[in-house]
């Protein structure tokens, strides 16, 4: 979801240590220029999440039940072996499977999903290597973690704001203004970028360890603009 804020004149006097102050003036509002700036940045992604999961099938609910709690159980004994992974338990889901010509019951199916998170890929990779002997590997996400992209938005917010200093008098000196003066700007932070989804391949639980998960980092685009209006003094 994009953030939205405004910044009054003041504050962005300080933060851009604009020249001593003028007199404000009623401005004609044929005199109000609005114009937009932005600034990206290309970030490495630095946290990983990953969505493994088990799925069972039986005619009684109740032993379905219990197939699915002691794989979970498994699961949650191995994954908190890893300090450097956090682990939560995801969606638990049953639900009947009808048989398709006759329209009656013909067994439940159910499972429940183990969601892993790390800033460590390694770590979180031959954890997932392990799981794999039970579970079934759903998928692999990459992103920005939130420390790296506030302080990555803190930098783009200063060069968004030098900037926008940079324009506005440009803008100025070409209409042939004696100066200008802020009336309103606007920070725009589009927010968390997608995450960027890796390709997970199910596989059969036919050993007790697979081989961990290559997990490459890739890049996300890290983005803050801004919105100004000005009044050219004449």
């Amino acid at each position: 979801m994009r953030g939205r804020f405004v910044l009054n004149v003041g504050v962005v006097a300080l933060l851009l240590a604009c020249s001593a102050e003028r007199p404000a003036a009623a401005d004609d509002p044929l005199d109000r220029v609005s114009f937009g700036v932005q600034r990206t940045r290309e970030v490495d992604n630095d946290w990983v999440t990953a969505t493994i999961g088990v799925t069972h099938e039986d005619a009684d609910p109740a032993a379905l039940a219990a197939q699915i709690n002691e794989d979970m159980s498994w699961a949650l004994g191995v994954a908190k072996t890893e300090a450097r992974v956090s682990v939560r338990t995801g969606g638990y889901r049953t639900y009947p499977v009808s048989d398709p010509k006759r329209g009656t019951l013909r067994l439940w199916r159910g499972g429940q999903d183990l969601v892993l998170e790390s800033g460590d890929a390694l770590a979180l990779s031959e954890l997932l290597g392990k799981l794999q002997a039970r579970l079934q590997l759903r998928g692999i996400q990459q992103s920005v973690s939130r420390e790296l992209r506030e302080a990555v938005e803190e930098e783009l917010m200063a060069e968004v704001l030098v900037a926008y200093q940079a324009r506005a008098e440009r803008i100025a000196k070409h209409m042939g203004a004696k100066g200008q003066r802020l009336i309103e700007l606007r920070l725009d932070t589009p927010g968390a970028p997608p995450p960027v989804r890796l390709q997970a391949r199910a596989m059969a639980m036919e050993s007790d360890r697979f081989a961990p998960p290559p997990i490459e980092g890739g890049t996300s685009t890290l983005r803050m603009g801004a919105s100004a209006t000005i009044a050219l003094e004449r």
